[in-house]
């Protein structure tokens, strides 16, 4: 299963006669943005409804698109499937299915990481996606081998990976399975899987001027 592409599916289910499909969509960068911690790469913004989300890439576009874009497109590079996930997670901001769509506060980030790893400490943990913060902690034993973690943890670059979707349909069941940060929320929660974004926002701390 790609997990990107049956989240699109289910979006268009969603929002199916709603009008929102046609409405125009803004994919620009904020190159101020403060990001996550367990996230790299720009922050892409996507801006539709009054609204905004982020997702964190190496692939950010600038576009003017729409909701409608996604549906039954191949999806097949990093960027579009960033731009996809940016588009998801401002979708179900604007319908309030997630409440998650921007990074918390520098301030925030001590808490969040000590919360984390508490959460996480005992257990053999991998991560899906290059998490240097967590592999630096303190006590927490992280693994590189799927089978042999107790809990696995998603973050925006393995969400967009092509094999995420295929491991979360795998191992579901029998592992704890975490997406981290704001850039997967909207995907984590058309999926119904377990998120972590306790400081997350719905709003940035400041709206940053339009590039296009």
């Amino acid at each position: 299963m790609d997990i990107v592409a049956d989240s699109v599916i289910r979006l268009e289910e969603i929002i199916h006669h709603s009008g929102c499909e046609e409405t125009g969509v803004r994919l620009d960068v904020d190159p101020d943005a403060k990001t996550c911690q367990y996230e790299r790469g720009a922050c892409m913004i996507a801006s539709f409804g009054g609204r905004s989300a982020e997702f964190v890439t190496d692939d950010p576009i600038r576009a003017m698109t729409k909701i409608s874009f996604m549906f039954g497109a191949p999806l097949e590079t990093p960027g579009v499937r960033s731009a996809a996930c940016a588009i998801i997670n401002v979708a179900t901001g604007f319908f309030c299915l997630s409440r998650v769509m921007h990074a918390c506060p520098l301030a925030s980030h001590a808490a969040c990481l000590r919360e984390l790893t508490e959460k996480l400490n005992g257990h053999r943990v991998f991560c899906v996606g290059k998490i240097p913060v967590l592999e630096r902690a303190t006590g927490l034993e992280v693994t590189t081998n799927s089978d042999d973690a107790d809990i696995i943890l998603v973050n925006n670059e393995g969400i967009i990976a092509p094999g995420t979707g295929d491991l979360v349909a795998a191992w579901g069941r029998r592992k704890q399975i975490i997406f981290l940060g704001p850039s997967t929320a909207g995907v984590s929660r058309i999926q119904q899987q377990e998120h972590w974004c306790p400081y997350g926002k719905q709003t940035p701390d400041f709206i940053p001027a339009p590039s296009l």
